[in-house]
């Protein structure tokens, strides 16, 4: 079931992918690309490392469907070849990431001319509470960029959604920090990498299981397609 890894506006900005090459950055839980291989397309994993590969092979002869993986830092996709997938999908890595700009340039060149780019992040809005019970208390001004990794910072400062951030290999120049992209970042990064930004959607409202402070009302998803010009 789709549904179950996609949202509405995920599904609408992708839409029909069977038959298309798809590449997904970063591998997450998985569960998105064995969703558009399950619609049909031709999903490629691209991921800095592989530890939740074995757990993702299990899932894809359960599910019954293919994916290739490809290792590679995701602010250097060069050695996997230019233009030769119609879209691509990225959903909640850009807090690990130090270098914005670079990442969504290396995806535009994956990118086929007329393809598109779906990204999906939790949103910025939601970031800046302090993790206490209770209505929301601002822990950082939106505007704050980046702070220590949730592991290295105080418990309270902790406001990764669901858990803290993993230690992680080098995704590009990693570092001990979590980096917080406002909306417009996203915007302007896409932008200035040569993207056509086609649509943007803000998400659910709800407060999620994981989240210490009431967040009800505020946008849980930024939701971003963006078109590489075609020909």
């Amino acid at each position: 079931m789709p549904s179950l890894a996609l949202n509405k506006a995920e599904m609408e900005f992708l839409g029909a992918v069977a038959g298309k090459r798809v590449a997904v950055l970063g591998s997450g839980d998985g569960m998105v690309p064995l969703a558009l291989a399950a619609m049909g397309a031709k999903v490629t994993v691209i991921d800095p490392a592989n530890s939740e590969l074995d757990v993702l092979l299990v899932r894809t002869q359960i599910v019954g469907v293919e994916l290739e993986f490809r290792e590679a830092e995701l602010t250097n996709l060069t050695p996997l070849g230019k233009t030769w997938c119609e879209l691509a999908y990225a959903g909640q890595i850009t807090a690990l990431l130090e270098d914005l700009g670079r990442f969504y340039a290396e995806v535009y060149n994956l990118l086929l001319p007329g393809g598109r780019f779906v990204i999906n992040e939790y949103h910025p809005f939601r970031r800046i509470w302090k993790q206490t019970p209770g209505q929301p208390r601002v822990a950082r001004s939106y505007f704050e960029r980046f702070q220590p990794r949730a592991e290295e910072a105080d418990e309270e400062d902790i406001t990764t959604p669901g858990k803290a951030v993993p230690s992680a290999p080098a995704i590009g120049r990693f570092s001990r920090y979590e980096y917080r992209w406002t909306v417009s970042d996203h915007f302007y990064f896409l932008t200035q990498a040569g993207f056509q930004v086609s649509g943007m959607e803000e998400v659910g409202d709800a407060r999620q299981h994981w989240e210490i402070p009431n967040l009800s009302g505020l946008p849980e998803q930024l939701i971003i397609a963006a078109d590489k010009p075609g020909k």
